[in-house]
């Protein structure tokens, strides 16, 4: 087993307890800021994921093009990235939660978001090495490609990646000056958290970088491999991956312990069912469709990969769909007290 890299550890930690303090102040969930926007019709916190797309595609090709780090492109997978979204987007809503969001709330003492990562670790384990690895390897077999390489927005509109980072930035920078910055009660407000959150996208793939091959933020197959690494000892080691999110949820628990907000809360027993089955579609999704909310929409989404971008998009549609089949059934948004459509904070 070879010796892990000395920046490892601290790289992994360190930016692992920013990146889940500055989610856990922001209340950064996509699965909150989609049922916002459907229920509620408010936008807030859909503003904050956009502005750190923007800001992490702009920190991205910056490290690029100065020779910082070499980004690998996600494949376009087209099959498995609009699957794997889709089922993805369903699971957020059946969970309450996205990925980034449950291992914060893990910091702030939610005994559901903790049976929700049990399943998803399970669920990542039989689709990235278990019994449904060979149906994923078939899904995922059908790629496009532009030139023979991986396509981004840039190669496939036939500019040079500069033009289509300015052209988005341009696009979503007008959108975003149109709202208010008030924040949610107790949360930081929309732009600060935005800017914090692309920062720390950018710098994930420099910091993971020092430990081994860039791989940037991610908390898809490293839940899996939390399960698979106690049970049966795989990986053969513990990755910076998987360092990162014990740095999440201490950061995020420090962050929850200085607002006053952490408190172990139990959820009623019939949900749990519930919570563990939405876990368990949201791990497979993310092992079938090559990420979670975070990798796909935020890491390798800042590449301007259009893999990475469809399974974004896909990931938007099936939550739209879950919450809208709640809605007509008159079921409260995810994590709101009432049936009220009013903002979930």
């Amino acid at each position: 087993m070879d010796e892990p890299p000395w920046a490892m550890v601290p790289s992994a930690l360190a930016l692992g307890a920013l990146f889940g303090y500055v989610i856990q102040r922001g209340g950064f969930c996509l699965t909150r800021a989609l049922a916002n926007l459907v229920l509620a019709g408010d936008a807030t916190l859909l503003r904050a994921w956009i502005l750190a797309l923007l800001v992490a595609v702009v920190g991205v090709h910056l490290l690029s093009g100065l020779g910082v780090v070499e980004l690998p492109v996600r494949p376009f997978r087209w099959l498995a990235n609009g699957l794997g979204g889709l089922l993805f987007g369903v699971g957020m809503v059946l969970a309450g939660g996205c990925a980034a969001s449950t291992w914060y709330r893990v910091g702030e003492g939610a005994i559901g978001a903790l049976v929700v990562l049990f399943g998803f670790a399970v669920g990542a384990s039989v689709v990235g090495i278990g019994a449904l690895a060979p149906l994923r390897r078939t899904l995922q077999a059908p790629t496009l490609s532009v030139d023979g390489a991986s396509p981004t927005l840039a190669s496939v509109i036939g500019v040079p990646p500069w033009i289509a980072v300015a052209a988005l930035v341009l696009a979503g920078g007008l959108w975003l000056l149109r709202a208010r910055a008030a924040p949610a009660p107790g949360r930081w407000p929309w732009p600060l958290t935005g800017v914090a959150v692309g920062l720390l996208i950018a710098a994930g793939w420099w910091a993971s970088s020092l430990a081994d091959s860039p791989v940037g933020i991610t908390f898809s197959a490293n839940t899996g491999h939390w399960l698979t690494y106690v049970m049966v000892g795989f990986p053969n080691r513990i990755t910076w991956s998987m360092l990162l999110l014990v740095g999440v949820v201490t950061g995020a628990g420090g962050g929850a312990w200085l607002a006053g907000e952490f408190r172990w809360k139990l959820p009623p027993g019939w949900s749990l069912v519930k919570l563990f089955a939405g876990g368990l579609l949201m791990g497979g999704a993310a092992l079938l469709g090559d990420g979670c909310n975070i990798s796909q929409g935020l890491t390798n989404a800042a590449t301007l990969a259009v893999g990475s971008l469809v399974t974004f998009t896909a990931m938007g549609l099936g939550a739209w769909l879950a919450l809208w089949r709640l809605s007509v059934r008159g079921a409260p948004a995810p994590g709101s007290e009432t049936r009220q459509r009013r903002p979930v904070t």
